[in-house]
């Protein structure tokens, strides 16, 4: 298992690196100097001794030792040339950002399933026109250049400006189809289901993405909305789509935008998209 090697080598590590934390003092000491160096507020030697980390003697001897082995530097303060200054030196924060490296777990590429490619239903979040704008081209972009068929769902003034901004679109034509949205969520998904037949008759892969402002032009409840996006995710994981859905934060409530995200099964595994 993972988790045994990165033990290991986590291990190995300190043992080459990072024996002086194996004294508590030492170890406070690095962990005090480096958070007030990280906050651009050093930490000075009177303020160190008043941490009650030991005795001044105590405190004294382990900043003694990390001196000796180039950890810890110091200097006056350029404000008050009275006080000293603690500071990690460059080879101590060369040796604690490899070890977060070490410690930090990277998630394993998520496995693409067979067929069409990786299914992918997630939600973007933005607050402007040219924020969704913005990342409706971006996702349509991507997918003309890989040759996908691509299905956009807008109101026809966003539609527009989407067409406008798209830098392949007159080269590929039959790959982009436009919908300013049905009158009901049946309609809707059945319409992405006659979508999905034919990118596959047309050996394509086929993207969804959508200004979810669709849904209030065409007077669909909030209840109705949520429930088709749980329908769509069934139909992602069923045909393997990729579909983003954009809400825009000044016509959907914070509460409702909540409930939408946890519809997009993908929520968990991807940031959301914000623009």
């Amino acid at each position: 298992m993972r988790v045994f090697e990165r033990m290991r080598a986590l291990r190995a590590f300190e043992n080459q690196h990072l024996l002086f934390l194996r004294t508590d003092g030492c170890q406070h000491l690095i962990g005090e100097i480096g958070h007030h160096q990280g906050t651009g507020k050093p930490l000075t030697l009177k303020q160190l001794f008043l941490l009650n980390i030991g005795s001044i003697a105590t405190v004294q001897r382990h900043l003694r030792r990390l001196k000796e082995l180039g950890l810890v530097e110091h200097r006056r303060a350029a404000h008050d040339q009275r006080s000293v200054e603690l500071a990690l030196t460059p080879k101590c924060i060369r040796i604690f950002a490899k070890y977060d490296s070490l410690m930090t777990v990277k998630p394993p590429a998520p496995r693409p399933a067979p067929g069409s490619g990786e299914p992918l239903h997630v939600c973007g979040l933005c607050n402007s026109d040219a924020g969704s704008r913005q990342l409706l081209v971006t996702f349509l972009a991507d997918g003309l250049k890989r040759g996908d068929k691509c299905v956009l769902v807008a109101p026809a003034e966003i539609r527009n400006e989407v067409l406008g901004a798209l830098p392949d679109r007159r080269r590929s034509p039959r790959h982009l189809v436009v919908s300013e949205g049905y009158d009901s969520t049946d309609a809707q998904l059945a319409f992405y289901k006659r979508m999905v037949r034919e990118a596959r008759e047309a050996g394509q892969k086929l993207r969804i993405t959508g200004d979810m402002s669709w849904v209030l032009s065409r007077n669909i409840r909030v209840d109705a909305m949520l429930n088709y996006e749980k329908r769509l995710d069934a139909l992602v994981r069923q045909v393997s789509l990729r579909v983003l859905c954009i809400y825009d934060t000044r016509h959907f409530s914070s509460g409702d935008i909540l409930h939408a995200v946890k519809c997009h099964r993908d929520h968990s595994r991807y940031p959301l998209v914000l623009g």
